[in-house]
Order: structure tokens, then C-alpha cells, then sequence
């Protein structure tokens, strides 16, 4: 007897997943030669795991077992609600195609595009996506900073807008490669987002010049396409179902340019013309820092327009859709991290705005120095050896003329350098410095009286360092180390 019931128990175990199978109402449902006529007009980049889904049950019916394997991977991927009935699919495909002497085609990476499918739940572990969640937020709080702190400084609101697109289109690529809910927009954000990008990019440089000015129209005009998109997938989006957008011209229209990704390539491509054409007229007058903050924007823009060029030549190949979208993520994850350290160690470069024409009074002031660029680079690093290592600016009497013989220069060439390389005058560098000290002072001593921090940080009298520090930290030094204690 106990036999039977074991005999009994293997027998339902192994019919058991063809009895869920045929129990299914949806398959009974589903018309294979329709779906795959409506399926064969849609690129295989916008099918969702529901269309993964169809497909596979399809050609599970024709008996195509590791095809039906590799779609129903595929709608798992992308988040298919019916865990359970497609796990059952799942292994029953497995099973059948072990029993065919295929096991190997499933367990080699390198041979079947199935491991290639089932890549994406090994290279998108759960920590990469936090890791990505995590610095696109951090974005979208710095974005939200320039834009609301920063204000006055315009450039700093478009440098805001353009890291809060990439940090939202981040956190929805997220939202595609997770499996704790399904995800799938008519439309994805991140492709109306696009359209912010390289406009955002270039009124960021374009506005950092002060003598450059910018009117509502060009704005209007910079960011019409964003608007146009956006506008069509509220539209379309809402009061259109999808017999009516694939019959509506400008929706098809529309459509095209979100999803074009050689229309990308020129919109990107155009606007690195126009901020390779206008870094190129101000070149000369840049300062080395500034100069190499905007051949990096340059680069940037140079790298991702070869990313969308190799989607748009590749896109056919539905595993390298998938893997480039990893790698753009990838890329911009990297551009945040590494903006986001250059606002703490060289605020002044990425917030700061280019006076060309104060440059230019400086340029016509030392046209006649007979100091090299070599020379004016040398000098500059021994004064911020001064500065940083020996601080110099502790000597409360101290002079330009006093510095200048510490570093075995002469005192006209500091000045220039000082003008030239650091953009301030003598007064204005070492004040920055001393009232820097005197911050790192409050905040290791909030007990600390403002008359010893007078003398402990350069200064000679009070009026001098209230004036210095009230300028830079926007409130008293009492105010200061009264909020240092309530920390």
C-alpha cells in the first residue's frame, strides 16, 4: 500500500504542471497566429513581459521548448504577474529540455542566448540596484539644492534640472530591472526626459559667462522638443487608446522621436556642436579649472552620443538593447558620483560664474609680463604650498610683499598669478583662508571666545575679521559658534 501511495505521488508530481498548464483561462485565450501579426509591428525593445509572456505560451504549443524558454525568461525579467503559472511553465520547458539531451544548451553562458537572457538576473542583483537608487537620489537632492539654494546664480538652475532628468530616468531603469512589482509604462519616462539633457547642458555653459544673457524665447525654443513629447504623452497618453494613437499620424510621428535613437544621436550631436563652437571663441580666456571642467561636459556628451549611436546600429539585437541600456546607466551613475565630489573639493568651478570681461581688463593689464604659462603654474603651486602646508596666512602681518620673498618670487608676478590663476586679489585669497581656519577652529571648540579666534586664525582686529567672515558664511562668528553648539 505504502508503495501505490508513493507511486501515486511521483505520477501527480510529474503530471502536475501540465494539469496547471491546461487549467490556465488567459492561454485558453490567446490566439497565437493574431498575436504574433500585432506582435511583428512592434520592435522587440518595447515588448512587455506580458507580450514575452504570449509568445512563449505559443511556441510552447508548437513544441518549441527553448524558445518558449528563452520568452518565458524574458517576461520574468520584466516582471510578469503570474509568478506562479509561469514558474510552472518555466520548469516544464527545463524538464522537457533535458529530456531532449539539451541540458547543456540552457547551462552554458556562452552558448545560448537563454543564459543570455538569464544574465540580466545575475548581473542586476538586488545591491546594484540599491547602489543605483541610492546615488540617484543623492542626485535628485543636489538637483533640487542648485535649483532652490543657487538660484540667484542662473546657470546652477539648469545644472539642476539636467541632474535631476538623468537621476529620475535612473530610478525608473531601476523600476524595469526590479521583480518586486510590475512596471510597464505606455511610454517610458526616461525617454521624454532625454529631450532635457543636452539642452539643459549647453544653457548651463552658455549662462555661465556673465556677459551672455538669455531671453525667455530661446529658452522656449531649446526645450520645445521636451515639451512637445511631453505634451502628446499626456494626450495620447490619457484620452487615446492604442487602436486610436496607431491610426493618429503626429502620435506615430511622436512616437518615432522618443524611440529613434538615430533622432537622439542628432538632437545630442547638434548641441554639442553649438557648445564646442562656443568654448572654442572663449577658449584663450578661461582659466585652466574652468577649461577642464568644460572639456569634461564635452567628453560626456561625446561618450553617450557613442552609446546611442552603437544602440541605434544594434537595436535589432534584443540582449545588446538590454546590456546598453546597463552601461549608459552605468555611465551617468558615474558622472553623478564624480559631479558630486567636484562640488565639494571645487565648488567655485562647477557653481561659480566666468567674468570675460574682468579677463579681459586682466589680459590687457599683464600683456606686457614677461611671465610664462610654465612660470605663472610654478608659482601658483608653491603659493598653495604656502597656503596649505606651511599657512602662511596665520602671520598676522603678513604683506604681498612678505609672501612673495617666502616663495622667491617677485611681488608683480604673485599678483598677476594671484589675479590670473585664482581670480582675487592678495586680501581676498589669504581672508579666504583664515576665516576657513577659523570654521575648523568653532567647529573642534564651540567654547571658543571670537576675541581669541581673532588672533588664532591671522586676523589683526576685529572689524576685519567680523567684515571677512559675515561675507563669507553669511552670519556673525558669534551667530556661527552659537549654532555649532546646538549641533
Amino acid at each position: 500500500m505504502p508503495t501505490k501511495n508513493y507511486l501515486l505521488a511521483v505520477i501527480l508530481l510529474y503530471l502536475l504542471p501540465n494539469l496547471l498548464i491546461s487549467q490556465s483561462k488567459f492561454e485558453n485565450s490567446i490566439d497565437c497566429s493574431k498575436a504574433s501579426i500585432s506582435l511583428s509591428t512592434t520592435i522587440v525593445e518595447d515588448y512587455n513581459a506580458k507580450d514575452f509572456y504570449i509568445l512563449g505560451f505559443c511556441e510552447y504549443k508548437n513544441e518549441n521548448y527553448l524558445k518558449a524558454y528563452d520568452h518565458f525568461i524574458s517576461a520574468k525579467s520584466l516582471g510578469f504577474t503570474d509568478h506562479k503559472t509561469l514558474q510552472t511553465y518555466i520548469t516544464d520547458c527545463r524538464n522537457k529540455l533535458i529530456k531532449s539531451d539539451v541540458k547543456e544548451k540552457i547551462g552554458s553562458k556562452k552558448e545560448d542566448k537563454v543564459a543570455i537572457n538569464n544574465y540580466k538576473h545575475k548581473v542586476q542583483v538586488y545591491f546594484l540596484n540599491i547602489v543605483f537608487v541610492l546615488i540617484a537620489l543623492i542626485g535628485l537632492y543636489t538637483a533640487f539644492t542648485l535649483i532652490y539654494k543657487y538660484r540667484k546664480t542662473v546657470n546652477n538652475i539648469y545644472l539642476g534640472i539636467f541632474l535631476f532628468a538623468i537621476s529620475l530616468g535612473l530610478i525608473e531603469l531601476v523600476f524595469y530591472w526590479q521583480d518586486f512589482f510590475s512596471y510597464s509604462p505606455a511610454v517610458s519616462m526616461y525617454r521624454v526626459l532625454f529631450f532635457v539633457w543636452a539642452p539643459s547642458l549647453y544653457l548651463y555653459i552658455k549662462t555661465k559667462y556673465t556677459d551672455t544673457h538669455i531671453n525667455r524665447k530661446e529658452i522656449t525654443f531649446h526645450y520645445l522638443p521636451f515639451f512637445l513629447v511631453l505634451i502628446s504623452l499626456l494626450i495620447f497618453g490619457n484620452f487615446y487608446d492604442a487602436t486610436d494613437t496607431q491610426n493618429n499620424v503626429l502620435a506615430k510621428i511622436l512616437g518615432f522621436m522618443m524611440k529613434d535613437n538615430w533622432i537622439k544621436t542628432i538632437h545630442l550631436s547638434a548641441y554639442l556642436t553649438l557648445i564646442i563652437s562656443d568654448f572654442e571663441l572663449k577658449r584663450d580666456q578661461l582659466d585652466q579649472g574652468f577649461k577642464k571642467w568644460m572639456l569634461t561636459l564635452i567628453g560626456f556628451i561625446i561618450i553617450l552620443i557613442l552609446f546611442i549611436i552603437a544602440r541605434a546600429a544594434f537595436e535589432h539585437i534584443y540582449v545588446f538593447d538590454y546590456i546598453s541600456k546597463y552601461f549608459i546607466a552605468v555611465y551617468l551613475i558615474l558622472f553623478i558620483s564624480v559631479l558630486e565630489v567636484l562640488l565639494i573639493i571645487q565648488p567655485n568651478i562647477i557653481l561659480g560664474t566666468i567674468n570675460l570681461e574682468e579677463k579681459k581688463k586682466l589680459n590687457n593689464k599683464y600683456k606686457n609680463s614677461s611671465l610664462t604659462e610654465n612660470m605663472s603654474l610654478r608659482v601658483k603651486e608653491q603659493l598653495l604650498d604656502s597656503l596649505n602646508i606651511d599657512k602662511i596666512y596665520l602671520d598676522n602681518t603678513l604683506t604681498l610683499s612678505k609672501l612673495a620673498k617666502k616663495i622667491n618670487v617677485d611681488r608683480y608676478s604673485l599678483s598677476q598669478v594671484i589675479n590670473q590663476e585664482l581670480n582675487k586679489n592678495f586680501y581676498e585669497l589669504i581672508n579666504d583662508y583664515r576665516i576657513a581656519e577659523a570654521v575648523k577652529i568653532v567647529e573642534t571648540n564651540t567654547n571658543k571666545q571670537v576675541v581669541d579666534l581673532i588672533y588664532e586664525c591671522g586676523f589683526n582686529n576685529k572689524v576685519s575679521f567680523y567684515k571677512a567672515f559675515k561675507q563669507r558664511m553669511h552670519m556673525t562668528p558669534k551667530d556661527f559658534i552659537e549654532k555649532q553648539k546646538e549641533k
